[in-house]
């Protein structure tokens, strides 16, 4: 008899396991924009579930960062006069600005260690990558050529950003990378094609991005490639922006009309529903 129950008890923790290449549905919280004039940061759990608004008021809040803990969101207040950088706990208190300057301050990402927030800053009238610390001290400007929409190496080591080249006559956006430092900026993703929006893979060894290279006029699609721009493919036909990884990698979430989440093979597209049309999404991994 005690065999016997002991078997079954085996039997039972077997059968809960997820069969030999099934993966686990993704899981955390998704932070991201929603509204038209008054836009607002709102987030909601990877299946849909317990959605919040965290932010409230006449001016416009969107690019959503998480820190790496967790524990608060980076994220461009906007208003008529200027864009700055706030931050603010994960439930939305503790609304703080950064940067507090006249003028237009966008796009943060904290480093993997959470000791800096990545940003890109117009000044005299050029975008370009800055650093600071997390409490707004220590600005510095690291990139010298035109830089928007950081994203970390998840080693810290590099620095990705979306580079358009202003007065050469090409519109087409393209992906350059540099070392964290701002030394050695370089293409990384320079098609022909108008490509934005890189993510690393947890492990660093793939790349997410926008691309609009076989898509109707005005649409991007989500594609992949090794981390040093090779053996790019396209990853779902779904039209979508600004991909993100879940933290195992198994995953990529990107935006377009609704939030998708897709399998890095591109199989399981499914949609995570929100009463609106949602953008720039971040994923707490």
């Amino acid at each position: 008899m005690r065999l016997l129950t002991v078997l079954g008890f085996a039997l039972a923790a077997a059968a809960a396991l997820p069969a030999a290449g099934a993966m686990i549905a993704p899981t955390g919280r998704i932070a991201f924009s929603m509204g038209n004039q008054n836009r607002d940061i709102y987030a909601v759990n990877a299946d849909g579930s317990a959605l919040v608004r965290l932010t409230d008021d006449p001016a416009a809040d969107f690019d959503p960062s998480w820190s790496p803990d967790g524990r608060r969101i980076a994220y461009r207040h906007e208003d008529e006069q200027s864009g700055q950088i706030y931050v603010m706990n994960s439930d939305g208190s503790r609304q703080r600005n950064l940067t507090r300057r006249r003028g237009l301050d966008y796009s943060p990402a904290w480093s993997p260690d959470g000791r800096r927030i990545a940003f890109a800053s117009v000044r005299a009238g050029k975008a370009t990558i800055w650093l600071m610390r997390p409490d707004g001290s220590g600005r510095r400007r690291l990139s010298r050529v035109y830089g928007e929409y950081p994203a970390w190496s998840p080693d810290g080591k590099k620095i990705a950003f979306d580079h358009v080249a202003f007065g050469s006559g090409s519109t087409d956006w393209d992906i350059w990378v540099m070392n964290a430092d701002g030394s050695h900026a370089r293409p990384l993703i320079a098609s022909g094609a108008s490509e934005q929006g890189l993510a690393w893979s947890p492990d660093g060894k793939t790349i997410a991005y926008q691309s609009d290279r076989g898509a109707p006029a005005n649409y991007t699609r989500i594609w992949l490639a090794r981390s040093d721009g090779s053996r790019r493919h396209l990853l779902t036909r779904r039209l979508g922006e600004r991909p993100v990884w879940s933290k195992r990698g198994g995953y990529v979430l990107f935006t377009g009309n609704r939030i998708f989440v897709v399998r890095r093979d591109g199989s399981g597209l499914r949609s995570v529903r929100v009463p609106g049309e949602p953008f720039l999404a971040d994923w707490k991994r």
